[in-house]
């Protein structure tokens, strides 16, 4: 037996060139993109909360206290190193937005060869919806990049099962877990994943670092919530959003003793999201105004939750029901599809991709049956997206359902190639390191 090495044929090269150029482009694009439509530039509303947190992150404010830690802490860091100059801030803030489409670049090369690998990333990277947000400051920038990062560590550490592996899954899915609480359900399921490809001593060496993780970040996540607050939230607090919801009413106002009055209402309640096919639009209306006292901690909140679900809402249960579905799937993502920008506007009709999207996903999911290394991506996708339906803890806006729009898309690309591949021999261009996991090479072929 002899081993010839294959040589990779021309037209392939031409499109693995072509890839990595669009590629580059997509990342120097949305580094770029930062400095010409700037998030500084659009302190308003919630980017503005968001930027004053961040400001007051030693000394917060209630809302400062309501929300979860880690976005804070991330803005107060960009903040220290800018001095008042603003480039270090759109530099740092350019590089989270190329680190989206590079992390799952890094996690799809985990399963996919280096051409299918690469048309997904620039996909990620190029959806409007996925490259707007960046020039605002809202924490699903810091979370669509840690979830990305977080996925690639997942699938790494299945592979080469170390310490260090696993120690940095646990660290970056606890960074995520404390910028939104929507990504925890995500990191389970890592975890549940990676725990399943380890002895159980690394599964024992797994579930302490975990604990390890999450403690450690709950520390100062509680003392910045107990604030003001005076009791621990260390995810934040949802008590507010799940009044809101209960209440029916289009806004909301509420009135925190000795700390003044914040009037709140969801950009969902100003969209029409079946436009131009239907004027249909949320049944919510009037306002409803509470009041709270924070030196009582959780009691006041309870109470009125309590009493706002006891007396039930105005919108009957599957009015609500079909309203969290429609505006999940087909309200506009807020503040980032202002359609003044090219971006916005092509932001503003990429919402119609993600209800086929994730029907196809499902689909393709029960056609292929992945493994779990396959499956892992499109899995969450569709968890998230089922947990986003059923949700009873906030009025629905299309921005929430942003961190499954990236799952999506890496899951259709992995469930398509497996398709096309199935019960074939097919050149996978796999790093030598990941031969092994898929039980055959690209680089050699034996002959006789």
């Amino acid at each position: 037996m002899e081993a010839r090495v294959l040589a990779m044929p021309r037209p392939h090269s031409y499109l693995l060139g072509a890839l990595w150029a669009a590629f580059v482009v997509c990342l120097i694009g949305r580094f770029g993109y930062v400095f010409y439509n700037r998030p500084i530039d659009h302190l308003f509303s919630d980017p503005n909360r968001h930027w004053l947190n961040g400001k007051r992150f030693f000394w917060p404010e209630l809302m400062g206290s309501i929300d979860p830690l880690a976005y804070q802490a991330w803005l107060r860091t960009l903040q220290w190193l800018d001095h008042g100059t603003g480039y270090a801030v759109l530099a740092v803030t350019g590089m989270l937005s190329m680190a989206l489409p590079f992390f799952y670049l890094k996690a799809l090369r985990e399963v996919l060869p280096v051409t299918w690998a690469l048309a997904a990333a620039i996909t990620i990277g190029f959806m409007p919806s996925l490259f707007m947000i960046y020039a605002y400051f809202m924490t699903e920038t810091l979370l669509l990049s840690l979830a990305a990062c977080g996925f690639w560590l997942t699938l790494r550490a299945m592979r080469i099962q170390s310490f260090p592996a696993i120690m940095a899954v646990a660290l970056v899915w606890a960074l995520a877990g404390f910028t939104r609480i929507v990504a925890l359900p995500l990191a389970a399921l890592c975890f549940a994943a990676l725990a399943r490809s380890l002895p159980w001593r690394k599964r024992a060496l797994l579930v302490a670092t975990i604990g390890v993780c999450f403690g450690v970040i709950a520390i100062p996540a509680c003392w910045h919530s107990s604030k003001n607050l005076n009791f621990c939230a260390p995810f934040g607090s949802g008590y507010f959003n799940e009044i809101y919801r209960a209440s029916s009413a289009k806004t909301m106002r509420m009135e925190v003793q000795r700390r003044g009055e914040w009037v709140f209402s969801s950009p969902s309640m100003y969209t029409i999201p079946l436009w131009p096919i239907s004027d249909w639009h949320s049944a919510r209306d009037g306002a409803e105004s509470i009041t709270i006292n924070p030196s009582k901690g959780r009691d006041d909140w309870e109470r009125t939750l309590r009493a706002y679900r006891e007396h039930g809402p105005r919108m009957g249960w599957l009015e609500d029901k079909i309203e969290n579905a429609l505006m999940l799937f087909f309200d506009p993502s807020w503040p980032d599809s202002d359609r003044k920008y090219l971006w916005g506007q092509l932001n503003y009709w990429n919402r119609w991709l993600w209800l086929p999207l994730t029907f196809a996903v499902g689909v393709w999911m029960v056609q292929v049956r992945p493994t779990v290394r396959d499956g892992l991506m499109p899995l969450c996708a569709l968890a998230l997206i089922a947990l986003l339906l059923l949700q009873v803890s906030g009025v629905m806006e299309g921005r929430y359902r942003k961190p499954a729009e990236p799952l999506l898309i890496a899951g259709a690309f992995i469930l398509v190639y497996r398709l096309r591949t199935t019960g074939s021999v097919v050149e996978q261009n796999l790093p030598d390191d990941r031969i092994a996991d898929e039980g055959r090479s690209d680089a050699v072929a034996p002959t006789a």
